[in-house]
């Protein structure tokens, strides 16, 4: 009498290879774009000194978002400025809008000029200014915001400025420049 159980199990063996097989491709298809989600949610929270970023932006060949983000950060232009409570607007249609740490949790309420930021800078200027907050849900209604920049006036390192973030939001890139005396 012969059997055929050594073909079953050979069929069942290459059954489980094909499935293995097809599954190991749907991995390999789908690992590159879970790599890439957790690189932006770990990215969205991180900052990046400002001159930096601007480099890895020239190096990938963004030189035009390189140098806009140049025009932001260095050249004059139409601006909110909201220190204590007081604001105070120059210009038309300010791009740019200035504050300290500790002014961030009054800005949702402050009626200010919004639609057209596209980057806040917010200065650190003291030792006791680490152990605050910078909210980013406070800038919810800054609709073309794209750049949160911490402009820190005392020494401080990535780590400190990573600890002050809450709500990240990956519609903001965070740079940094500490700069102590200038």
């Amino acid at each position: 009498m012969k059997t055929n159980i050594p073909n079953q199990i050979f069929k069942q063996s290459e059954h489980i290879i094909a499935v293995y097989n097809r599954l190991s491709f749907s991995l390999k298809s789908i690992l590159p774009f879970i790599a890439f989600m957790l690189y932006s949610t770990t990215i969205s929270s991180q900052s990046i000194p400002s001159d930096s970023y601007i480099q890895n932006l020239k190096a990938s060949g963004q030189n035009v978002s390189a140098t806009e983000l140049e025009h932001l950060l260095y050249d004059l232009q139409s601006a909110v400025y909201f220190f204590s409570g007081e604001i105070k607007t120059y210009g038309e249609k300010p791009t740019s809008f200035f504050t300290e740490i500790n002014s961030i949790s009054t800005i949702g309420s402050s009626a200010t000029l919004k639609n057209d930021i596209e980057i806040v800078t917010i200065e650190i200027n003291s030792i006791s200014d680490l152990s605050k907050t910078i909210d980013l849900s406070q800038f919810s209604g800054f609709n073309k915001l794209k750049y949160i920049y911490i402009l820190s006036n005392i020494q401080t390192n990535e780590m400190n400025i990573n600890q002050l973030i809450r709500n990240p939001n990956p519609q903001y890139t965070i740079i940094y420049k500490i700069s102590i005396g200038g």
